[in-house]
C-alpha cells in the first residue's frame, strides 16, 4: 500500500470526491479567471467523481456541495502585489487574518463558507489556487494576456493536485 492508498483509506476505497471551484466576476476582466479556468477544463476528460462549479462569487449556498466534497481546490485572482499573471498555492490556514463583519450573506469569503461548513460537519480539504490578476476594474469579458497565458499552467497545477490525491494517474 503506498501513501496515496493510506490517504484514500486503503486500496479498496472509493475514490475521493473531488469539487474545483472557480469564482470571480467574469465582467471584470481578470477577476473572472476562475471562471475561465473552469471553462477550460470542461474541454479535459476528467474522472466522474471530480465535479466542476463556476460559482461566481463564494456563497452560503455552496455548504451542501463543500460537505459532499473531500477535496476543494479553489480557483481565484488573488490581489498580492506581484506582478501579474504570478501564480500561488496555499491552503485557508497559511491566511493570516481573519474575515471582517459581514452585513449580509451576500459579502461572504471563502474562509466564511469554510468556516460554516465546519459547524455543520466536516470541511474539504482545501487548496486554492490563485493569479495575481493585471486589472479587475475594467469592464470586460477577455483576459489580459498575462492571465490567459497562465492557464496552462494553473491546469498542470490542478492535475498534480489530483495526482497527489490519489484521483487521477
Amino acid at each position: 500500500m503506498n501513501s496515496v492508498d493510506v490517504i484514500r483509506g486503503g486500496a479498496d476505497a472509493p475514490p475521493r470526491n473531488v469539487l474545483i471551484l472557480g469564482v470571480g466576476n467574469l465582467l471584470l476582466t481578470d477577476d473572472g479567471f476562475g471562471v475561465h479556468v473552469i471553462n477550460e477544463l470542461r474541454n479535459i476528460p476528467l474522472p466522474p467523481n471530480v465535479t466542476l462549479i463556476e460559482a461566481g462569487i463564494v456563497s452560503h449556498q455552496l455548504i451542501p456541495d463543500f460537505q459532499e466534497a473531500d477535496l476543494l481546490i479553489f480557483i481565484d485572482a488573488v490581489e498580492a502585489g506581484d506582478t501579474p499573471g504570478s501564480i500561488f498555492r496555499f491552503r485557508p490556514e497559511d491566511m493570516q487574518f481573519m474575515s471582517n463583519i459581514k452585513a449580509s450573506l451576500h459579502d461572504m469569503s471563502l474562509i466564511d463558507v469554510l468556516h460554516m461548513t465546519a459547524l455543520t460537519g466536516e470541511r474539504p480539504e482545501t487548496i486554492i489556487i490563485a493569479v495575481q490578476p493585471k486589472d479587475v476594474r475594467t469592464c470586460s469579458l477577455e483576459l489580459n494576456d498575462e492571465i490567459r497565458a497562465v492557464i496552462p499552467r494553473v491546469i498542470e497545477l490542478i492535475f498534480e493536485e489530483l495526482k497527489k490525491h490519489g484521483v487521477v494517474d
